[in-house]
């Protein structure tokens, strides 16, 4: 039987707003880091040379805290050579 455009196929499917179970994971591994394994995390991590500690230490933290995203703005200046005379007290310029 073929299901109508915006149905599921699982109607009593996971509550609006509850969790899948990867987040979940994912945020019990973030607990353990900060809370319980941090004295042994941060020895690790104070063996590294710097290169190396700042590649792994972001590549963690990007699991934990959202990328923001880049911007770049660019603007195309334009310079102009002006001229500024004076005659009779007023100022002309070109």
């Amino acid at each position: 039987m073929a299901q109508r455009k915006g149905q599921t196929g699982n109607p009593n499917g996971r509550p609006k707003g509850s969790k899948n179970e990867r987040t979940v994971q994912w945020e019990a591994l973030g607990t353990a880091i900060s809370s319980v394994h941090t004295e042994r995390f941060n020895a690790v991590l104070a063996q590294m040379d710097d290169e190396t500690f700042a590649r792994n230490y972001l590549m963690v933290l990007e699991y934990f805290k959202p990328k923001l995203a880049r911007t770049e703005i660019q603007a195309a200046v334009e310079t102009k050579e002006v001229q500024t005379f004076s005659i009779g007290g007023k100022e002309i310029t070109f």
